[in-house]
């Protein structure tokens, strides 16, 4: 009978605990809907910097704080784009940058690129403030029509690669205007889309 109870005790404790965590989590979650990777979700805090999960709570990769600034000393000498590192989401590579910003008020803006399971590539920024407190990224205003990317520059065989990455140099294989977005065969890795403003051109 002190054994069932003990069971029961040990397993509302671990549920209890599993509740705090969840919550704690939750507290840090930097991308609410409709920014969308798969499942995969981005926490940030100021003692271990930024981890993703997977959709069940599974962890991915983590951008340690101290990269992350860095990142952000980086950026603040040459007021260029300044790449945090390259981790691994579920559905490919997924990349966290430092970015400059028109803030007035100390803010820094951090910015999460990667890709869902439809292999669209998609992107979210968030700020931190100067005490390292990690803002979730806003919600696109509803009332602000969604611009699709020009692809007028773009036509079957150019060669291009992702501007935040160079090493997806390839073909475009397919154009969809209407998603503003083209399908690239790279000379390695696997095919991927990406908005026809996320390419430059390469050299064949």
């Amino acid at each position: 009978m002190n054994s069932k109870r003990l069971v029961r005790t040990a397993l509302v404790l671990c549920l209890f605990a599993l509740l705090i965590a969840s919550q704690a989590f939750a507290d840090d979650r930097i991308n609410m809907p409709p920014y969308h990777f798969g499942g995969n979700t981005l926490f940030c805090e100021s003692e271990t910097g930024c981890t993703l999960l997977n959709m069940t709570g599974q962890f991915l990769w983590n951008w340690p704080q101290a990269d992350i600034s860095a990142a952000f000393e980086t950026l603040d000498q040459t007021g260029e784009n300044t790449l945090v590192g390259e981790g691994q989401g579920t559905y490919g590579a997924m990349w966290l940058w430092v970015i400059p910003t028109s803030e007035t008020n100390g803010n820094k803006t951090l910015c999460l690129q990667g890709f869902d399971e439809w292999g669209k590539e998609n992107e979210m920024c968030f700020d931190v403030t100067g005490d390292w407190i990690y803002k979730p990224a806003p919600l696109p205003n509803p009332l602000v029509p969604v611009v699709v990317a020009d692809c007028s520059m773009w036509s079957l065989g150019n060669v291009v690669a992702l501007k935040t990455d160079s090493s997806t140099m390839g073909d475009i294989i397919a154009i969809d205007t209407a998603a503003g977005t083209v399908t690239v065969d790279p000379f390695f890795g696997a095919t991927y889309t990406a908005g026809c403003d996320k390419v430059r051109r390469g050299k064949s």
